[in-house]
């Protein structure tokens, strides 16, 4: 994929707060709709610490 093409989504891993409050998502890198199958591809520039992703539209 070139630079050119703009992510359709955004990969965040979310770190559970130990007090309780609102999660932290942190970016760790994004992903595309796959051209002729369904499902998509994700790049990843960091590797998650915690089991949890979100995968968002992208802004």
């Amino acid at each position: 994929m070139s630079d050119s093409h703009r992510p359709d989504f955004d990969v965040f891993a979310i770190r559970e707060r130990d007090d309780g409050g609102k999660d932290i998502f942190i970016k760790v890198g994004v992903a595309f709709k796959r051209r002729n199958a369904d499902g998509m591809t994700i790049l990843l520039d960091a590797l998650p610490l915690g089991r949890k992703l979100a995968v968002l539209p992208a802004e």
